[in-house]
């Protein structure tokens, strides 16, 4: 659900408006992120302005706008030689890897995926991003709605009330294993990633659960990953504990129909969430969250398959 962009320093930099413009226009809620290209990309835009002469009073706001935008300039491990231009740079690494798009004035050395700052708008056809569809209920196309967004978060929350690894209580193992491959396959570093769901008598207890759970996950975890699941009540006169989502440090997904793979004949809405209100849903399930109540001990799975209750 998300596209990369590279967008140049000097460009995105030079002129206060171009700026301001640009900025607001990106964030996981819109369907676009920017490439950090390179890794001190905030600190090439605040160098292209103070040589532009951007005045004081606008340099505060560029730095204060770049601190307040982490969930919109996101590091996609892109390799960068310092000893060239960034325009080659870019070119490069589109080759290698597609951006959706490349960000730079006009006159440059380009490809036919360079949009000018002035054009980009959701008129654009490569600036367009669609912020909610409808994602059929297979696990390679879950997988698929999911891995760009998770593959490029540090920090990943899964919340699915009716989640469960026990084949008879639906397809969940599936959607998560082919999301995990995915995850193997791409250059992001290790992360752990939790899973949130609601607990019912019928649920086995947690020692079961990293008794079963972990010859269903083992080898399929990449190098570094770890898995954790929690249980969570509800609350007398709290929240329902209904609905379902993929939340991370850069935004979320609420996804209606749930995370199972039941029918290539189905499809759930996968709808982006604005920043602000995703943080507030990961609250919910933090480790000092008041809105509901840990069930019991939660269980981690290592990726060599070794488990412990926490």
């Amino acid at each position: 659900m998300l596209s990369e962009y590279a967008v140049e320093p000097a460009t995105i930099g030079a002129d206060w408006r171009t700026f301001k413009d640009l900025i607001d226009r990106f964030g996981a809620d819109k369907g676009r992120l920017i490439s950090r290209l390179p890794t001190k990309w905030e600190k090439k835009v605040i160098q292209a302005a103070k040589e532009a002469g951007v005045p004081d009073i606008r340099m505060s706001s560029i730095i204060e706008r770049l601190r307040n935008s982490k969930h919109k300039v996101v590091d996609f491990n892109r390799a960068y030689d310092s000893e060239t231009d960034w325009i080659k740079n870019a070119l490069c690494e589109h080759a290698a890897r597609p951006f959706r798009a490349i960000i730079c004035d006009a006159g440059k050395t380009t490809c036919a995926e360079t949009i000018h700052p002035d054009d980009c708008s959701d008129g654009h056809a490569l600036f367009r991003a669609a912020t909610s569809y409808n994602v059929l209920r297979t696990a390679d196309e879950i997988a698929d709605a999911l891995n760009a967004f998770v593959a490029v978060s540090k920090e990943v929350d899964i919340v699915d009330p009716y989640f469960d690894l026990r084949p008879t209580e639906g397809n969940y193992l599936a959607p998560l294993v082919a999301l995990l491959d995915r995850l193997g396959r791409g250059p992001w570093p290790p992360k752990v990633i939790k899973i949130h769901f609601r607990e019912h008598g019928s649920r086995p207890p947690p020692e079961l659960v990293a008794r079963d759970g972990a010859p269903q996950i083992k080898g399929r975890l990449p190098l570094g990953y770890c898995l954790e699941l929690y249980a969570w009540s509800e609350k007398k006169d709290g929240e329902d504990f209904h609905d379902r989502f993929v939340l991370t440090d850069l935004g979320g997904i609420m996804i209606g129909a749930g995370l199972s793979a039941d029918a290539p004949a189905e499809s759930a809405a996968f709808t982006l969430l604005d920043f602000e209100h995703a943080q507030s849903l990961r609250n919910r399930f933090a480790d000092e969250s008041t809105t509901y109540a840990r069930a019991g001990y939660a269980v981690r799975i290592h990726d060599d398959g070794s488990t412990e209750l926490f």
